[in-house]
């Protein structure tokens, strides 16, 4: 606020110094002349070498200036200023004078200013404040200088010239127009530092605390406020101390009479406050318990005042200690049981501030401070919520005493509530900051989750704001380690709006966020399905080649676990399985990653009409819906059946193996009928078959080798045995008539009874996951894919693909000829 003195001030009649006398007893010259003449002649007038002719145009063209600013205007077109310049520096006192009243008045225009700016005009100006000069001079000079004390250019000039000195003068001046224009111009020459230690060099604090006294209010007002400006210097607060100032501060907090002073008063305590030596002297003067009592006065811009000091000091650690020893704690709970909401929010601010000291926390913990503060989070004052939101953040900091407090609290479902309603990014972003708090507390966090926290931090992500959206993330990454947290996590949209984050930010931080988040809320095979659904996979994807420092990295890590999570995905984006990799129910083959396209979850491909692209493959060993009736009976009539256990045909007509005598008695399968859209795939009772046979044939064989060889002969043989030509197997036909006969293009693995090498990879790899044989499974060009395993031999590993097509069994060693010729056309 900025205090100006009006004109129903009462002021005592000016004495009449002595230029004013002198103008009064010189012979006058026709004042109706001087009037009736036009500014032209009057400017003219200015180059006179008579004194009495140059300070009664002057005084004429003052007038002249005083109609309004178009008059102004006209005379500084004519170059008025430059005219009265020299005259400032008159040897007549009248003179000097109306010049500069003429000069000040012009100043009030913009464009006067850059001349008044010269450094002689100034140094004038500067000589003008000397005890010798009349009132009338003191008051326009000063004024003038205001006009232009806000360039450091000024300020460098009027230090250079001992501007300073005669300013801090001028303060006590008896006339409160002089005083209110020196103030002023003190104010802004106290923004600069090196102006502050020059005025407290002129003794300006004495001279302020004698301004004081002054009659005017509005002088006293702006006494305050300058005193409060020159006192972000520590000399100055030294010189204070000195001098005793703030006794005398403190001892008119308690006269009723001038209670508009006291907000002004206390403005400055609190910065004197900032300095320990000045506080610990307070204590022992007991300053600073009259300063405790003011803050529970029952007047509320009194309370305001008084914490707001205790908090401009607590944000020093020797201060805050000082406080603590005083048992300001008790003084602030007080407060806290109030009602204003400016002097609630004042407090609950108090608060935050000061518990970076332990004890604090301690003591405020122990009088019920977050009791309080709980009550105070569903306000009807918004600031209130937003600083008692604040404190509890602050307060919950690494404190699980406070953090037990607040979930124990009867209010802790308000919070959650604010959490999820309010429009605030601040009260948002601290209540997520104090869930971050709590959950970091193992124990703690069940209890949070129970209160449906969850949906309300899932609402905080589409928040624009970012802090709210960084300390929603946190939030939620650390309470995504609890599995009953991740269960509800897939109940809201979270997962969807961090991946809506990640498209659409360009804040790097909350970028960052929201890719940590990503990762770690990827902890098994459904969150990372629900995020594949939001389009995670091709926006991590992209993450990874972006060059922004910090986001990329944590991209990368969140795709990695993405990947270990859904190796449909993991399968699409890089071509391969790694023999640690166990293939499951549910997953799918969508062919080759092409650049541009996206992975497509499951759902989508099903719904799509059938056509000629390249079928989906899925794997499904559960459930019992039925085959059609010709994949059974094309596995019936094929060649031969297939000796699991040597992994050697059998002739037709030969004594079958046990698993094949019991499916030969069950009765052929009425022909398919039209299977009904469940939305998911069909199940695959063949592959079921596969895997019990495989477990009991496979599984007992005594080395990997044996078991490699003859499960590699089992899927050749299921999927039409050893090719000599691919043509001649017509594998495409059979696969077109598949997909029309269930109307779609996702075909369970096991309905395919003639397949070619990414086929027969894939079941070699569903089957060798079943039986514990470990296989990689390789994607290459062309439809081709392979499985690579790892034999021990003579105390080496050896790594071999295994051969499905031309020879099943055989195994060719990695970077040999053979393996080379295998994976190409």
């Amino acid at each position: 606020q900025h205090y100006y003195i009006t004109n129903n001030l009462r002021m005592p009649p000016k004495k009449k110094d002595e230029d004013s006398k002198k103008k009064d007893e010189e012979p006058k010259l026709s004042e109706v002349n001087f009037k009736s003449k036009d500014p032209q002649t009057l400017y003219h007038l200015l180059f006179s070498k008579e004194e009495n002719i140059l300070w009664r145009s002057c005084d004429a063209l003052y007038n002249y200036s005083l109609v309004g600013e178009p008059n102004k205007t006209e005379l500084l077109s004519m170059g008025t200023v430059k005219a009265a310049i020299p005259h400032l520096s008159s040897t007549d006192a009248a003179t000097r004078r109306s010049s500069v009243m003429l000069v000040n008045s012009l100043s009030q225009l913009e464009e006067s200013r850059a001349e008044i700016r010269e450094e002689e005009v100034v140094a004038a100006l500067i000589n003008l404040l000397k005890p010798e000069e009349g009132v009338m001079t003191h008051e326009h000079a000063t004024k003038c200088l205001l006009t232009i004390a806000d360039q450091y250019t000024t300020k460098s000039v009027i230090l250079e010239n001992g501007g300073v000195e005669l300013l801090v003068q001028l303060i006590t001046d008896p006339d409160p127009l002089v005083q209110q224009n020196t103030l002023e111009t003190i104010e802004l020459l106290a923004v600069d530092s090196q102006c502050r230690i020059a005025l407290n060099e002129a003794n300006v604090v004495t001279s302020l605390l004698e301004a004081l006294n002054c009659e005017y209010p509005a002088i006293q007002l702006l006494v305050l406020k300058v005193t409060y400006s020159v006192c972000q210097e520590e000399c100055v607060r030294t010189s204070v101390k000195d001098v005793n100032g703030l006794e005398a501060l403190l001892k008119m907090l308690t006269n009723e009479e001038v209670t508009d002073l006291h907000e002004g008063i206390v403005q400055v305590v609190g910065v004197c406050m900032l300095d320990t030596e000045q506080l610990d002297a307070m204590k022992d003067s007991g300053c600073l318990l009259t300063l405790a009592n003011y803050a529970t006065s029952t007047e509320p811009q009194g309370q305001l005042n008084a914490l707001r000091a205790i908090s401009t000091c607590s944000g020093k650690p020797e201060n805050c200690q000082i406080l603590h020893d005083n048992e300001i704690e008790t003084t602030i709970m007080t407060v806290l049981g109030g009602e204003h909401a400016g002097v609630l929010a004042q407090a609950c601010l108090t608060v935050s501030t000061m518990v970076a000291n332990p004890l604090v926390k301690e003591t405020f913990t122990k009088i019920g401070v977050i009791q309080a503060l709980m009550k105070l989070i569903g306000h009807e004052d918004q600031t209130v919520q937003e600083m008692s939101t604040l404190s509890l953040a602050n307060l919950s900091l690494n404190s699980k005493v406070v953090c037990l407090d607040i979930i124990q609290d009867e209010h802790v479902t308000q919070l959650v509530e604010v959490l999820e309603e309010s429009t605030s990014p601040r009260i948002l972003s601290y209540l997520a900051t104090v869930v971050f708090n709590i959950v970091k507390f193992e124990t703690l966090r069940e209890q949070l989750v129970s209160l449906n926290v969850m949906q309300s931090l899932s609402a905080c992500l589409t928040n624009p704001d970012t802090d709210v959206c960084i300390a929603a993330c946190k939030a939620l990454a650390a309470l995504v380690a609890d599995s009953s947290a991740r269960e509800e996590l897939l109940k809201t949209n979270a997962l969807g709006s961090l991946v809506s984050i990640l498209k659409e930010s360009s804040n790097k931080e909350v970028l960052r966020k929201a890719a940590w988040t990503i990762g770690i809320s990827v902890a098994n095979e459904e969150m990372a399905k629900e995020l594949n659904k939001n389009g995670a996979l091709r926006v991590l994807m992209d993450m990874c080649t972006n060059d922004i420092q910090g986001v990329s990295n944590l991209a990368v890590v969140a795709l990695e676990k993405l990947l270990h999570y859904d190796l449909a995905a993991k399968y699409w984006h890089m071509g391969t399985l790694s023999q640690t990799d166990v293939v499951k129910d549910g997953f799918y083959d969508t062919g080759a990653h092409k650049p541009g396209d996206d992975f497509k979850p499951i759902k989508l491909l099903l719904d799509r009409k059938v056509d000629n692209k390249r079928a989906v493959l899925y794997v499904s060993s559960i459930g019992a819906d039925p085959e059609p009736a010709d994949m059974k009976s094309e596995a019936s009539t094929t060649g031969s059946t297939t000796n699991v256990k040597t992994g050697r045909g059998t002739a037709k007509g030969k004594k079958p193996h046990k698993a094949e005598e019991k499916k030969e008695e069950v009765p052929e399968p009425e022909p398919p009928k039209e299977q009904k859209d469940t939305g998911k795939p069909r199940v695959d009772s063949s592959l079921r078959e596969y895997i019990e046979e495989a477990t009991s044939a496979v599984g007992p064989l005594p080395t990997q080798a044996e078991q490699i060889a003859a499960l590699s002969v089992y899927v050749s043989n299921q999927m039409g045995g050893p090719v000599t030509s691919i043509a001649a197997l017509s594998y495409d036909l059979h696969i077109a008539q598949i997909k029309a006969d269930l109307k779609t293009n996702v075909i369970p693995i096991g309905f395919i009874k003639r397949g070619i090498f990414y086929h027969r990879a894939l079941l070699f790899k569903v089957l060798a996951d079943r039986v514990g044989v470990p296989a990689s499974l390789v994607r290459g060009e062309y439809n081709r894919a392979w499985n690579e395993v790892t034999l021990v031999e003579g105390g080496k590993s050896k790594h071999y693909l295994v051969d499905l097509m031309w020879e099943p069994g055989q195994l060719l060693e990695v970077g040999s000829h053979g393996a080379g010729v295998y994976k190409k056309l």
